[in-house]
C-alpha cells in the first residue's frame, strides 16, 4: 500500500545526522604520515589533530592532541589555517584561548606523554589575541603566521590584522614569560598566506582592503627577508582592487605560483623571476617577480580557485615530476586534475569525487591527500598516488563507520533552469542538485507529487556541492525531495556570474529560489502546494526575503538568518563589515534599500509558517536579529516557531543541537504540510500573536 509523502519510515532518525559523523579541515603532510582536523559533533564540534601512515589502508588513525585541546582557531570568524605540521611537530591554535600551542607530532600529548607548549603569549584580555594561517621558515624555528588583535572590551575599534613571526620554540623570560611575536607586516586591513620560500630569502603573502572581501580584490606581495626574518623590498606582483589571487605557494624550486582572475576566472599562474636578473645576498638585491613575469599555466574557462571564506586554502599541489595535482571547478562542477605547467595539458584522471571542501590539496611529491566527497559514500580524508593501479587513492578516515546502506541514498540529478529578474525576463540561468524521495521499503503515491525542500547555501558566495549529505538522506528517505540551489552570486561559475548579485542581494538569489522552486512544480516532481524553503546565514535571509517578498513556498526554516541589513551592517565582525557595501550598497547613500529588502521591516507579507533557529553566541548574525523578527511576526500573527540554542556561534556543531534542529524542522514540516512524521518528533508547538515562553 503506498505511504504518504513525509510519512516514510527513515533509516536516518535526527540523531543519526551528526552523532559520530565528523568533518575534515587543513589536511597536512609530514614525513611518511598525513594529518588532519576532524570536527566531532559528538564532542561539542571539538577539533581534534589525527594522523595515519600515508601508505597502509588497515592502520587504523590516532589522535594527535590532547582531550583537553579543541583545535579552532577565531580569525576571522570563519578560521581556517588553524593547524602547522612540520618536521614531527604540531603547531594548534586552542579554541579556549587562541593562544598557539606546540605538541609532538606523533601523538604522545593524546597518551598523556607529553603536555602542549604555549608558543605565543597570554593576551592582555581573553582571546584578544588570535593567530592561523602558520607556515615556517626553511630555518625550522621560525614561524609566519596571520595574527587578529581584539582591543578590549568597551571600544569601537576594529580588530587589527596583521603578519607576524615568532620562535616555534621560545626560550620564556623568568619574569615576563613568552615575548610577543613581532610584525612584519601591517597598515591593510587584511592578510593572510604568509607563504616562505624554500630558500628562506623571499615571502610571499595576500593582503586587501575595506571594502572588498578577498573575492573582490586581492594583492599578492612578495618581499625579500633579511636575516633577522623581517620583510623588505616589497612589491605587488598580481591582483589589486578588482583582481583576486589566492592560495599562493612556492614550487620546490622557488617558483612562486597562484590562482588570480584577471580574465573573470581563477586561472593558474606562476611569476618566474626574469631572465638575466642576478641574485644578490639573502635580504639585500634579492631577485623578486614583478606583474610582468606572470605566465598563466592554462587560460580556460573554469576556476582554478575558490572563495577565501577561510584561511589555509591550498587549491593545488606541485608533484615530483613536475606536474601540478589542482583543482578544477568547470561548468559547476569540481575535479582533481593533473596539469602540465609546460605544455599546459590538462588530465582528469576521473576520480570519484565530486566536491573538495575545505580546498585543501596537498602532496609529498609522490601523493596527493586532500578531504573529497562522493554522492555514493562518505567524505573521507583520501591520499592518492597518481600513474597506480586502479584510481590509487586510499581512504584514511570516513566521516562516519556508520555509513548509510546504499540501497537508501538518493543520488542528485543536475538542473539548470531559467531565471531572471522577473518571471520570464531576460535570458538568466541558474542552477542546482535536485535528490528525489528515495526509499526502497515503501511505495510511493502514484497519484501525488512529494514536498519539495528549496536548500539555500551561506555565503552568499558560496555554493551547494553535490555529495552525500546525511541532511539530504533525512529528507529524502522520508519521502521529501531536496532542491539544492546556485544562485546567481554562487562561486564556481566564473566572477561574472558571482558578481551579478552585487548590489541586487535579496532580490537576484531570492528570485532564483523562488525560480527553482517553481520549475520543479512545473516540471512535475514537487507538489505545487507543498513547497518549503530552507537556509542558514545569508541562506537564512533568502529564506525570510523569500516568504516576505514572494508567495511561492508554503513554509520556511530560517537558521540564523539576516532579518535587518541595517543591523547586520553596524554589528557584524569586521571580515563582513563592509560586505554589504557591495551586495546593497554602501550606507548612508543606500539607506533606503537597506530597508527595501529586510524582511522585518516587511513582515506583513510573511503569511506561511515560519521556523526560527538561532545560536546565542553568534557574532555572525546576533540573537537580536532573531529577536526582532520574532517581534514583527507576532505584530503580525503569523504562525511561526523558535528554537534557540545558547551554547552555538555560527553554524551549529554540537550533535545534540544539530538533531534537536532537524527534529524541529520535521516536526515543523509536519505541522505545515498536514502529515504525520514517522519515528519520534519533536515537541513543537506553532505560536501565533504571542512570544516564546
Amino acid at each position: 500500500m503506498p505511504t504518504p509523502y513525509g510519512e516514510w519510515p527513515s533509516p536516518v532518525a535526527p540523531e543519526d545526522v551528526a552523532a559520530d559523523v565528523r568533518s575534515f579541515a587543513s589536511v597536512e603532510t609530514d614525513g611518511d604520515h598525513v594529518y588532519w582536523i576532524e570536527r566531532r559533533p559528538s564532542e561539542g564540534g571539538r577539533g581534534v589533530v589525527c594522523r595515519a601512515p600515508v601508505d597502509d589502508r588497515d592502520a587504523d588513525p590516532t589522535e594527535v592532541t590532547s582531550e583537553e585541546l579543541d583545535v579552532r582557531t577565531l580569525v576571522h570568524q570563519y578560521g581556517g589555517g588553524d593547524v602547522l605540521v612540520a618536521d614531527g611537530t604540531v603547531l594548534a591554535a586552542s579554541m579556549d584561548d587562541q593562544r598557539l600551542y606546540r605538541l609532538p607530532a606523533d601523538g604522545s600529548a593524546a597518551g598523556g606523554d607529553a603536555e602542549p607548549t604555549p608558543v605565543t603569549p597570554e593576551p592582555p584580555e581573553p582571546m584578544a589575541h588570535r593567530y592561523a594561517d602558520m607556515r615556517l621558515a626553511p630555518d625550522g624555528e621560525t614561524v609566519y603566521a596571520v595574527r587578529e588583535r581584539h582591543v578590549g572590551p568597551g571600544t569601537d575599534e576594529e580588530p587589527r590584522n596583521e603578519l607576524v613571526r615568532f620562535p616555534l620554540s621560545p626560550d620564556p623570560a623568568p619574569e615576563t614569560g613568552i615575548s610577543d611575536p613581532v610584525v612584519v607586516a601591517d597598515g591593510h586591513d587584511f592578510y593572510a598566506a604568509p607563504r616562505p620560500a624554500p630558500g628562506g630569502d623571499r615571502i610571499a603573502y595576500l593582503r586587501w582592503d575595506h571594502p572588498n572581501m578577498p573575492w573582490d580584490g586581492t594583492e599578492l606581495v612578495v618581499g625579500a627577508v633579511n636575516e633577522t626574518g623581517d620583510i623588505r623590498d616589497e612589491r605587488v606582483v598580481a591582483g589589486g582592487a578588482d583582481e583576486s589571487v589566492v592560495s599562493p605557494k612556492w614550487s620546490p624550486d622557488g617558483v612562486l605560483h597562484a590562482a588570480a582572475d584577471p580574465t573573470g576566472w581563477w586561472n593558474l599562474y606562476r611569476f618566474p623571476v626574469a631572465s638575466g636578473t642576478e641574485e644578490g645576498e639573502r635580504g639585500a638585491g634579492v631577485a623578486l617577480p614583478t606583474t610582468s613575469d606572470a605566465e598563466v599555466l592554462r587560460e580556460m574557462p573554469a576556476a582554478f580557485g575558490v572563495p577565501m571564506w577561510t584561511l589555509g586554502v591550498s587549491t593545488f599541489a606541485f608533484l615530483g615530476d613536475g606536474r601540478i595535482a589542482t583543482l578544477v571547478t568547470e561548468g559547476g562542477d569540481p575535479s582533481l586534475r593533473l596539469l602540465d605547467p609546460e605544455t599546459g595539458d590538462l588530465v582528469d584522471p576521473g576520480l570519484p569525487y565530486s566536491s573538495f571542501r575545505p580546498a585543501s590539496v596537498r602532496s609529498d611529491g609522490d601523493r596527493v591527500v586532500f578531504a573529497g566527497h562522493r554522492t555514493d559514500a562518505p567524505s573521507a580524508v583520501v591520499a592518492w598516488r597518481p600513474g597506480s593501479a586502479g584510481t590509487g587513492a586510499t581512504r584514511l578516515r570516513e566521516s562516519t563507520e556508520d555509513a548509510l546502506d546504499a540501497a537508501y541514498v538518493s543520488e542528485p540529478e543536475s538542473i539548470a533552469f531559467p531565471t531572471g529578474d522577473a518571471v520570464g525576463a531576460d535570458d538568466a540561468t541558474a542552477y542546482g542538485h535536485y535528490y528525489p524521495p528515495h526509499n526502497p521499503d515503501v511505495e510511493a503515491p502514484a497519484d501525488a507529487a512529494p514536498p519539495l525542500l528549496v536548500r539555500v547555501h551561506g555565503g552568499p558566495t558560496s555554493r551547494s556541492e553535490a555529495s552525500l549529505s546525511s541532511t539530504v538522506q533525512f529528507w529524502t528517505t522520508r519521502g521529501v525531495g531536496v532542491l539544492t540551489v546556485n544562485y546567481r552570486g554562487s562561486t564556481g561559475y566564473g566572477r561574472a556570474f558571482r558578481e551579478s548579485l552585487k548590489g541586487e542581494w535579496g532580490v537576484r538569489d531570492v528570485l532564483d529560489c523562488v525560480n527553482a522552486a517553481r520549475y520543479a512544480a512545473d516540471e512535475g516532481f514537487a507538489d505545487p502546494d507543498r513547497l518549503a524553503i530552507s537556509g542558514g546565514s545569508a541562506g537564512g535571509f533568502a529564506v525570510l526575503a523569500a516568504l516576505a517578498f514572494h508567495d511561492t513556498f508554503d513554509a520556511g526554516a530560517s537558521y540564523y538568518g539576516v532579518a535587518d541589513l541595517r543591523a547586520l551592517a553596524a554589528e557584524t565582525h569586521k571580515f563582513e563589515s563592509r560586505y554589504l557595501d557591495g551586495l546593497v550598497g554602501p550606507l548612508p547613500e543606500a539607506d533606503d534599500v537597506y530597508e527595501a529588502r529586510s524582511p522585518v521591516a516587511h513582515a506583513e507579507g510573511i503569511t506561511a509558517p515560519l521556523l526560527l533557529l538561532q545560536g546565542g553566541e553568534d557574532e555572525v548574525v546576533p540573537p537580536a536579529q532573531a529577536e526582532a523578527m520574532i517581534d514583527a511576526l507576532v505584530a503580525n500573527e503569523t504562525p511561526y516557531a523558535y528554537v534557540e540554542f545558547p551554547e552555538e556561534r555560527h553554524g551549529f556543531r554540537d550533535a545534540d543541537n544539530v538533531a534537536r534542529a532537524h527534529a524541529a524542522e520535521l516536526a515543523f514540516y509536519g505541522a505545515a504540510f498536514d502529515f504525520d512524521p514517522a519515528g519520534s518528533v519533536a515537541d513543537l508547538d506553532l505560536l501565533v500573536g504571542e512570544r516564546p515562553e
